[in-house]
């Protein structure tokens, strides 16, 4: 199983999150995911399911962050009770 170095760094930075912190998140050295999203190394599945698991997570966390804050209409609902 070859990993897509370009696509983890992409999903990664869309994320908002930066190397060191995701490699930590993966359980990982911030050098050997360097390496991966480089396409310099061919990780194990178990560490590819772990990045991707927690590429997952991040998007999940945006689309539920988004869903709370993009309602515009609602603004009048934050304003404290006259």
């Amino acid at each position: 199983m070859k990993a897509r170095g370009g696509t983890i760094r992409r999903s990664r930075e869309a994320s908002g999150l930066g190397l060191t912190e995701f490699a930590n998140r993966c359980g990982i050295s911030a050098s050997y995911l360097s390496r991966i999203e480089r396409s310099q190394a061919n990780p194990s599945p178990s560490v590819l399911r772990r990045i991707s698991d927690e590429l997952r997570k991040e998007r999940s966390a945006r689309k539920a962050i988004a869903e709370i804050t993009d309602s515009e209409d609602e603004e009048a609902d934050d304003q404290p009770p006259e």
